[in-house]
């Protein structure tokens, strides 16, 4: 009975699914949000331009700068050598922080296929930049080295216009990283070279005046060659605004 029960039944039918699959009859075309989340997530990103990238780089770098010469501006008032070998230790420091960061610039500029402004000119910005740093803190070093045992007045001066320049580079690069127009860039970038302009004319002054006046030879020598490296400090602020 079971065999002929099991011979006269009809399986039953499963019922199908309705509208359980929809298919579109066009692919979805992906929108820009969501094509930007992809290539930030592919191998190509590290080759697309990332403009925020760089000038966050580079502001940040402008920004240790200024830090280098606040320290830098400290020499001014200092009482004698213990106090040179102190700021010179402190500004020997923050130079290595910068070559540091401008190394990690240059390796994300190696890294990048498309950049945002002419390769070129973005590795000689943050080359002018580092090289600020590392002529102050090669003045120290000459101040140190040298045993000097106070500043001159046209010492003093061309670290003030060295500092000052070096702020207003650093605002220059936050202009140039938020997009600013240039009319609003010229003011500081006119202020920069007024600077170094100032600061040739200290500098040919302390010079003629040390010839005329100083009669010991080492002395001589020894005022000059810091004169020459603070001038050359305040034109290197001039090469990042050219």
């Amino acid at each position: 009975r079971l065999c002929n029960n099991l011979a006269n039944s009809r399986p039953t039918p499963l019922p199908m699914p309705h509208n359980r699959f929809k298919f579109h009859a066009q692919p979805r075309t992906l929108g820009r949000q969501e094509v930007q989340t992809v290539l930030a997530n592919s191998f190509l990103s590290r080759w697309m331009p990332q403009e925020n990238r760089f000038f966050a780089m580079l502001g940040a770098i402008a920004r240790n700068v200024s830090v280098g010469a606040d320290a830098f501006g400290k020499l001014r008032e200092a009482a004698g050598p213990d106090d040179f070998l102190r700021i010179s230790e402190q500004l020997r420091d923050i130079e290595h922080t910068g070559d540091a960061m401008a190394n990690e610039f240059y390796t994300a500029l190696d890294q990048t296929f498309v950049t945002p402004l002419d390769r070129e000119d973005l590795h000689d910005l943050c080359s002018a930049l580092d090289t600020i740093l590392d002529l102050m803190e090669e003045c120290t070093g000459f101040i140190v080295n040298y045993r000097l045992a106070e500043l001159t007045p046209p010492m003093r001066e061309l670290i003030r216009i060295a500092q000052e320049a070096s702020h207003e580079v650093e605002v220059t690069i936050k202009m140039v990283k938020d997009g600013a127009h240039f009319t609003e860039l010229q003011s500081h970038l006119v202020r920069i070279h007024a600077l170094e302009n100032e600061g040739d004319t200290v500098f040919r002054l302390a010079l003629g005046d040390l010839f005329q006046t100083q009669t010991n030879a080492i002395e001589l020598i020894r005022q000059k060659d810091i004169v020459e490296a603070l001038e050359g400090t305040v034109d290197a602020t001039d090469d990042v605004a050219d």
